[in-house]
């Protein structure tokens, strides 16, 4: 078939009615070939006012050979692409910024490893409250530090020991255990039925969620206003409400933190993760993390790290520290006073318009 147009507002939701993001397209039945032309239009006002007026919209127009390139994989497989991000939601910035400074760009996937975090199975048993490790008394080398919801803290250091949880870590057979609070646990799981659970019975010992090392980095999956990379000096467990960048040295981290918090990674966030959840809210994937473009992390090991523990996210009120790590994001990318402005209008704008969208009728 050929894709003819797509339409997206970038103001409303199409269909009141829906609880998910919707695109209208026009897609003719014949046979296409690479010169076919796809416009992509995004409706930056109300949508019978948009349609009828070509100052409310803006217009991109891709061949079918030129989308077919574009999602091609380094083996020349066809793996898809981001329409709608690249092609409707894009301000020009993000495009300019990617022609004119790719020098100094790297995908993250690229120097980094992204994971999701760790999947429990059970998370009644496996998250333990202050309440339950004093009622069981379970031994501190079974227990660890983990951060189960962005809601933890409004900064971007975070601090094992303030943690409202700890995960139940045991790596241990039954009868190694013997004698310990660990295993009375245990035992007290099995009679509420958990280890019955599909999700976990599949494991050697459905209590062992395995070997993992606290990290520095963890990437709130699901996003409102703000994305959250949030920094763990020493380490710290996360869920997988998060993405985890584990195994890198701690200035490399340091500039990954930094560029990702930055205005510029809000950008390129706010583009890459789906927003087909309707409620204003963004979801990124581990693969759209790794996909993300940020500023090379070699340029920014020299930041000071106690601006982690000063700033409040927030992108639309950018508190001081904010703004003094947005400069010096902006400085190892070069930028100049304009695209700098630019960026801020667009992150404004992008992360404006999809929550009125979500409370439109």
């Amino acid at each position: 078939a050929r894709v003819r147009t797509i339409w997206e507002s970038a103001v409303e939701r199409q269909f009141s009615t829906a609880d998910i993001n919707t695109i209208i397209s026009a897609i003719e039945k014949t046979s296409p070939r690479d010169e076919d032309e796809t416009r992509f239009v995004s409706l930056r006002g109300e949508f019978d006012d948009a349609i009828a007026d070509p100052g409310l919209r803006r217009e991109m127009v891709k061949t079918r050979g030129e989308l077919r390139e574009a999602g091609l994989d380094r083996r020349r497989r066809f793996v898809g692409d981001k329409w709608g991000a690249k092609y409707l939601r894009a301000p020009d910035i993000y495009h300019h910024i990617l022609n004119r400074y790719s020098g100094r760009l790297v995908r993250l996937g690229d120097v980094a490893e992204v994971r999701f975090g760790i999947k429990t199975g059970a998370n009644k048993f496996f998250y333990l409250e202050e309440d339950d490790i004093a009622r069981w008394g379970i031994e501190p080398e079974f227990r660890a530090p983990v951060m189960t919801t962005p809601r933890e803290t409004s900064r971007i250091a975070v601090d094992p020991r303030r943690m409202s949880r700890q995960l139940f870590m045991c790596h241990e057979n039954k009868d190694a255990l013997a004698g310990t609070r660990a295993l009375a646990y245990i035992e007290w799981g099995e009679s509420q039925g958990y280890h019955r659970r599909s999700s976990v019975k599949s494991r050697r010992r459905w209590w062992d969620l395995g070997k993992w090392n606290g990290v520095r980095l963890g990437m709130n999956k699901l996003v409102h206003r703000t994305v959250r990379t949030y920094w763990a000096t020493e380490g710290n467990h996360f869920t997988d409400n998060f993405q985890i960048i584990p195994g890198i040295g701690r200035d490399y981290a340091k500039g990954i933190c930094a560029s990702l918090n930055s205005a510029l990674g809000q950008l390129m966030v706010n583009i890459e993760a789906r927003v087909n959840f309707g409620q204003g809210v963004l979801e990124i994937q581990t693969y759209e993390t790794e996909g993300l473009n940020l500023v090379n992390p070699a340029y920014l090991g020299s930041l000071d790290e106690a601006i982690f523990s000063e700033i409040d996210c927030d992108i639309l009120n950018p508190s001081r520290a904010r703004l003094e790590l947005d400069a010096a994001v902006f400085d190892a990318l070069g930028l100049t006073v304009g695209e700098r402005e630019a960026v801020y209008e667009a992150v404004s704008e992008l992360v404006g318009n999809r929550l009125r969208r979500a409370g439109s009728a």
